[in-house]
């Protein structure tokens, strides 16, 4: 009898295991019109990577919108199509790094670490001081990498780093810039396996997957300037005025990206400006992007540049489709020609 059962309980799992391994192999295809726990999944996941996103399980036009800006940022085919490519980039898309820090530790050193900036560092931890304690857990926002003033391969130390979800050594080790078998030597690891919340010491950190340095910009999108940065007659007012950036002529929709990676500051209605994002690029450095029709990232979001943050528009006092596009400094608007490169 017990051989019976055995075999039987044999039959039932050989049963079910081509449907697991489906099910973990092949994520689900979604696209514009469908509904269920899957879109809601997909929707939670680009809410958390800071998209301005309603989750509520339908695959509707905001959705597909989002979708499209989210492969575009990434290099993927803008169909809206969420397939198995664009679940992996999902996946792999954390906009921050948790660090723990270890006795010893400055922010300076850190910053060096991760090719970063101390700016960076508080501004996305909310520090007032560059006072930090062992044991304490700061973030690292990708979105800042590769702007540190010093060359990080030539900084050799050990950083603790804590798994979060979704991480895989095979990523942790493209972004760190250091082999697997490197991570699992110092860590006594006997396989690939991790798990969220485990601290691994990553030893001598090359140069971070990353962005730009705060300054170095690129073209938010591409149009026609119609009104440059400075002293101007305006086009509603009729009355001289100093204009405080750069008019984009845009048909509407247009995708705006980010200019540098950074913290986004504002996402939302601003007066004349209509619907307006502001991101801070942490060293005094912020840009901002107005008259929108759509904005794709909300508050407290970290991007990373060339991420599609919005689309273009005629909201606020304009008149006609364009972007409004500032850099600032210190608060400032400075010439944002003086930053961005030629064409």
């Amino acid at each position: 009898m017990q051989k019976f059962i055995a075999i039987g309980l044999l039959a039932l799992i050989f049963a079910f295991l081509p449907m697991a391994v489906f099910a973990e192999e092949d994520p689900p295809v979604l696209k514009m019109g469908m509904e269920g726990n899957e879109v809601e999944e997909l929707q939670q996941l680009l809410s958390s990577l800071g998209y301005n996103i309603e989750v509520d399980g339908h695959f509707g036009q905001q959705t597909k919108t989002i979708v499209e800006a989210f492969q575009a940022s990434f290099g993927l085919g803008s169909d809206g199509v969420v397939g198995q490519e664009t679940w992996e980039v999902l996946q792999e898309a954390k906009p921050f790094l948790s660090y723990i820090v270890i006795p010893g530790d400055t922010l300076s050193r850190i910053a060096q670490s991760f090719d970063t900036t101390i700016s960076a560092i508080k501004i996305a931890n909310y520090l007032s001081s560059d006072r930090i304690y062992a044991g304490q857990e700061i973030i690292i926002p990708r979105s800042w990498m590769g702007g540190s003033d010093e060359n990080p391969s030539t900084h050799t130390q050990t950083i603790r780093y804590r798994v979060v979800r979704g991480d895989t050594l095979s990523g942790i080790s493209r972004r760190f810039g250091v082999s697997i078998a490197e991570i699992k030597a110092k860590n006594n690891l006997n396989s690939d396996f991790i798990v969220e919340g485990q601290t691994l010491e990553i030893p001598n950190p090359g140069s971070v997957s990353g962005s730009s340095a705060s300054g170095d910009f690129i073209w938010p999108t591409r149009g026609r300037i119609t009104s440059p940065f400075g002293y101007r007659t305006h086009p509603v007012r009729g009355t001289q005025q100093f204009h405080s950036g750069i008019d984009m002529a845009l048909s509407p929709g247009t995708p705006v990206m980010a200019t540098a990676g950074g913290l986004v500051t504002t996402s939302g209605w601003e007066g004349a400006l209509g619907r307006t994002i502001i991101i801070d690029h942490g060293d005094g450095y912020s840009s901002l992007y107005a008259h929108n029709s759509q904005l794709l990232v909300k508050a407290g979001a970290y991007v990373v540049p060339g991420q599609v943050i919005a689309l273009s528009g005629n909201s606020g006092v304009s008149t006609g489709p364009h972007l409004h596009f500032e850099i600032r400094k210190d608060g400032e608007p400075v010439n944002p020609l003086n930053y961005l490169p030629p064409r």
